[in-house]
């Protein structure tokens, strides 16, 4: 058979997804008859299996679907799988905030701007995968320098950190002003 109709099927076999491709359906997009349809793809899944290629071909009656082998299930779940949902606390939020617009930067740097300890905000935003570790600081303990991740910008929907808005010296002081007596009045309240 003709080495265009094997590539036409390899390609429908990838658009139709979990799915899989009917050979009825392929059949009459090829326009050919069906029983030449099963065996190409039968030749096809024989083609992927005896050159031990990470997809396999499968024959579910007269629906062929293409696949991950099974040898790399963890792997392709693993790449699925998620990072973890949910809302961010006030601290992560914060802590965010000065990554981004500081970054690279270290943790001791985000807790002097805070003002409290950094290390839970961190751990969560760095389990949702929106800041990762960015390096090492040069010289005596080697602190660890934290950057947003490429998830950062889709969540945020931002192409790139340029399109980050910008904060003039003014503005940042008050929002550090505004932040200061948020935490004041809430150590106050508390104790």
């Amino acid at each position: 058979m003709n080495r265009d109709v094997a590539l036409i099927l390899e390609t429908l076999l990838y658009v139709s997804g979990d799915e899989g491709l009917e050979v009825a359906h392929a059949s009459d997009v090829l326009g050919i008859d069906r029983a030449m349809v099963t065996h190409e793809l039968q030749k096809l899944a024989s083609e992927f299996e005896r050159e031990a290629r990470a997809l396999v071909i499968l024959q579910f009656g007269s629906r062929f679907q293409m696949t991950t082998r099974p040898a790399f299930s963890d792997y392709v779940q693993a790449y699925a799988s998620p990072p973890q949902r949910g809302k961010l606390s006030q601290a992560a939020l914060e802590t965010l905030a000065i990554v981004a617009y500081q970054q690279p930067v270290t943790r001791a740097t985000i807790e002097d701007i805070r003002g409290v300890n950094a290390d839970r905000a961190i751990a969560t935003l760095a389990g949702k995968g929106l800041i990762e570790e960015g390096g090492r600081l040069k010289g005596a303990g080697r602190a660890i320098l934290y950057e947003t991740t490429a998830r950062f910008l889709d969540v945020f929907h931002l192409s790139s950190l340029d399109d980050l808005p910008s904060i003039t010296e003014d503005e940042e002081a008050e929002q550090l002003d505004l932040f200061s007596s948020g935490y004041r009045e809430s150590w106050n309240e508390d104790g």
